[in-house]
């Protein structure tokens, strides 16, 4: 009961900061939260996938986007986002009236929440149904990037989830139903209709399909494929319309040739790596070694999945590069990767490390959402050169739901979330195997992460320039 009721506290902190913090700011990282914003609002009021009318209302240039001759302009971004977000967005117009400027940060707080922070409130729900520890719930709703992109209106979030649920549907009995397998058909079709990254699991998870036992295999993989295939189409048809080609969207990416630069740049980069920003997800790479079900099908299923995800995401780029926090294109799998989390398979991880990286990981995913969230690519240690200065000197906070009620940001506005933070992490200490252990290593990663943001100063000069721009946008003023 006490792991049930600290669960529940880390959801209403999760909850509480969902509804409280608005990351929403001029410049390139929030243009692509209001080019999608744009998508479903003009599906909405013109019926049309079309946005250059909404250039006004949104006050910015579009980003990642397609313009035509005739001076019509499109997302580049598969349109899953804009039709899950259409029926919302149809629903808070009856409240809020005609698109206006006055307007935007409204709609798009409501669409962001049910689209990004949701999917990981509605998994960690059900995780706490399933009596996951409180380690591994701490370490899901704050210590990945999971956490900062649940705030900005992206389908990263949503596809992670979705996949995840499919994986779980089908790999989590022994003898899978057909219905299962439809079911998990229309959830990795409709990721696959809203990022394209997701068609690696769908494929994946289908193969394994090929492995169940023999009765009744035509009718899962049919099953299955009858779930997805319709989400398929309906890409291939878009394109055809939009683009003028079933396949044109497809001429956003390019592959390359995979090095150590990208390798680096994805796993332990300052600037985007997975284990740099999360380093407590290593403890999914050492339960590989140490899983119980190292010889089931669902094991295999779940490592081919993360391998030929991150493969992929070594190789393959978008030609027009959007900013990101941290290792975006790998949020997919993270789920995934802490399946050995909520199957206790890291629990009997020395307690000093448990402590230590869950409180690094925590540190280095929330600390970007209090101020001006995308880091220039160009800095390699945005951490100690880009986010440090802007929060602890210039003290730009980002903007919050305080600013909605007339209240000047300040440290007064953000103190309420870092004080919440500092809660989760005490409940999560508090359920420890081995509290002594546990808070020795929560007090070493805050040492480490503290040394590595402000006892040395890296790449000051390189960052200036950009603090300057930042710190010209008055943040929480807009």
């Amino acid at each position: 009961m006490e792991r049930r009721n600290s669960g529940v506290l880390l959801l209403l902190i999760y909850l509480a900061l969902a509804i409280y913090m608005l990351p929403l700011f001029e410049g390139a990282g929030s243009a692509n939260d209001l080019t999608r914003w744009a998508a479903a609002v003009s599906l909405v009021e013109k019926s049309s996938f079309e946005i250059s009318w909404t250039r006004q209302l949104i006050g910015e240039k579009f980003s990642d986007v397609t313009r035509f001759k005739d001076g019509s302009v499109y997302s580049n971004s598969p349109p899953g986002i804009a039709v899950m977000s259409a029926p919302f967005y149809a629903l808070v117009r009856v409240i809020l009236g005609n698109p206006t400027p006055d307007n935007v940060v409204t709609s798009w707080l409501v669409l962001r929440f049910i689209i990004a922070s949701l999917p990981l409130l509605i998994l960690a729900i059900w995780l706490i149904g399933m009596e996951v520890d409180t380690f591994s719930l701490g370490v899901l709703l704050f210590a990945t990037p999971l956490f900062p992109y649940s705030l900005v209106y992206s389908s990263h979030v949503l596809v992670a989830v979705l996949v995840y649920f499919a994986f779980r549907l089908i790999y989590d009995t022994r003898r899978v139903s057909p219905e299962r397998c439809f079911h998990a058909g229309l959830m990795t079709g409709f990721a696959l209709l809203c990022e394209f990254e997701a068609i690696i699991p769908l494929v994946i998870f289908g193969l394994g399909l090929t492995f169940t036992d023999s009765r009744e295999r035509l009718r899962r993989l049919l099953f299955y494929f009858s779930g997805a295939v319709p989400f398929i189409l309906v890409i291939a048809i878009y394109s055809q319309l939009v683009f003028g080609s079933p396949i044109a969207m497809l001429s956003n990416y390019e592959a390359n040739m995979p090095g150590l630069s990208r390798l680096y740049a994805l796993l332990v980069s300052p600037s985007s790596g997975l284990f740099f920003f999360a380093p407590v997800l290593l403890f999914s790479v050492l339960a590989v070694f140490d899983s119980s079900d190292r010889s089931f099908r669902r094991h295999h299923i779940k490592l081919v999945t993360i391998f030929l995800t991150f493969l992929a995401a070594l190789t393959i780029t978008a030609r027009n590069p959007v900013p990101a926090i941290g290792a975006s294109g790998l949020i997919i799998i993270i789920p995934l990767m802490l399946d050995s989390f909520f199957d206790g398979e890291t629990e009997d991880f020395p307690s000093v490390g448990r402590g230590a990286l869950f409180v690094i990981s925590l540190l280095l995913c929330t600390v970007p959402v209090f101020t001006y969230s995308f880091a220039p690519s160009e800095l390699s240690f945005p951490h100690n050169s880009f986010w440090q200065p802007l929060l602890y000197q210039a003290k730009e906070f980002t903007p919050t739901l305080a600013g909605a009620f007339g209240a000047q940001t300040g440290i007064w506005t953000i103190l309420p979330p870092m004080i919440l933070l500092v809660f989760a992490i005490f409940f999560v200490w508090r359920d420890a195997k081995y509290p002594v252990r546990f808070a020795a290593g929560i007090l070493a990663g805050i040492l480490l992460v503290g040394n590595y943001m402000f006892l040395i100063s890296l790449e000051k000069q390189k960052a200036e320039p950009f603090l300057r721009k930042v710190e010209q946008l008055k943040l929480g003023n807009k």
